[in-house]
């Protein structure tokens, strides 16, 4: 059992490790449309939270919910709410502590239930992870639902999602299980003994990203290793727990970081490296399942190595930011037409925020919202308002 919490702990460090950006410098012309507009609406200095990994969540109340990796009482991350006509108040829920959860890196989720759901990647019992719920309607308590022990996964980074009957959370780890190299689990709403489905390395390792429930009664997620090729891979999975997975080659995309989104009978992702100028890439595949067929390549000057997944907004363009890249290397916003046009639309410069790894959500005001995890007077990371 030590033997197996020591290799789990290097299976941390190497993932954490792993989720770092890559940083080079550029030297391609940028073009960036104009007439965008970014707020920052918070920047975090520590004690209200810091290094924001994940996005908001818009909560049924109309108000905004997310967490931090860091910062807080006890620097192990916080759970937070935005209120206000500009969401720029900031209200600490939860601090962890460690005992119950240390560095959350994943979007929260709101059941019907209308609790909050979530994941911390590390802390708990065995300090590899846990699920916890926040109880509604102050989300200030919050109950741990399950310590992840190795065995059962570890190191959890996506967000967690409903089954279609909305009695069951299913969600990733990226580490643990029976082979060390991640799990998809399920679990009721109220704890218990996860149902667990491992990766073996050739149907795919190291997932990082939430699953998509698909029209076809099927759930989809990426893996950011394994295949054949260990570029990663895109996989179906059966409620009954059966995996079928589809391989990147690194010219169609490499190392998928990204949940899947569905729209007109495809499933949309991004690859943190891969395309053609191996600065990442967009891909599609059918539903149903099929190899990741490439859309649009990142090259630098519109952008790198995306860690989110696409949004499609209300004119029926997809957008999404890039960790990396843009006219100072710190990443920003981009938009993808239905055709594949991909147009770089703003950069980040430190100032108003650096490195965006969260997805945006857009609200009924036509903007988009989201996190950079560095940047900001403090450099401990923003929330932003963009409107295109």
């Amino acid at each position: 059992m030590k033997l197996c919490k020591q290799r789990q702990t290097k299976n941390s460090v190497l993932i954490l490790t792993s989720l770092a950006v890559l940083a080079s410098p550029l030297v391609l012309p940028l073009q960036q449309a104009s007439a965008q507009t970014l707020t920052t609406v918070v920047n975090f200095n520590g004690t209200n939270g810091a290094a924001p990994r994940a996005g908001v969540l818009a909560g049924k109340d109309g108000n905004l919910y997310g967490t931090t990796s860091a910062g807080g009482s006890q620097n192990q991350g916080t759970a937070f709410k935005l209120t206000g006509s500009n969401f720029s108040t900031v209200t600490t829920l939860v601090n962890f502590t460690g005992s119950n959860g240390t560095n959350p890196i994943a979007r929260l989720f709101q059941a019907s239930d209308d609790n909050l759901y979530g994941a911390t990647f590390t802390g708990g019992t065995n300090n590899l992870g846990t699920l916890f719920k926040l109880e509604k309607t102050n989300f200030t308590n919050l109950t741990t639902l399950l310590n992840f022990n190795g065995t059962n996964g570890a190191n959890p980074a996506g967000r967690l999602i409903a089954s279609s009957d909305g009695k069951l959370l299913w969600g990733i780890t990226s580490a643990g299980g029976v082979n060390s190299r991640g799990t998809v689990f399920n679990i009721p709403l109220t704890g218990g003994v996860p149902f667990t489905i491992n990766f073996n390395g050739t149907n795919g390792a190291t997932p990082l990203a939430r699953l998509q429930l698909g029209s076809d009664g099927n759930y989809y997620g990426s893996a950011s290793a394994g295949g054949a090729t260990n570029n990663g891979v895109v996989y179906k999975l059966t409620p009954a727990g059966a995996i079928t997975s589809y391989n990147f080659s690194g010219a169609n995309g490499r190392n998928p970081r990204s949940a899947l989104i569905e729209s007109d009978k495809f499933l949309y992702g991004t690859s943190f490296l891969g395309g053609a100028s191996n600065r990442g890439a967009i891909f599609k595949f059918p539903v149903g399942g099929g190899t990741p067929v490439l859309v649009a390549s990142f090259n630098g000057s519109n952008g790198a190595n995306p860690t989110a997944a696409l949004t499609k907004g209300s004119d029926g363009n997809f957008y999404g930011t890039t960790s990396t890249g843009g006219a100072n290397n710190r990443g920003g916003i981009y938009r993808l037409t239905s055709g594949g046009t991909l147009t770089f639309l703003f950069s980040f410069n430190g100032t108003n925020g650096a490195t965006p790894e969260s997805t945006l959500i857009q609200l009924a005001n036509g903007a988009f919202y989201g996190t950079t995890s560095t940047g900001g007077p403090s450099d401990k990371g923003t929330v932003f308002k963009f409107t295109p």
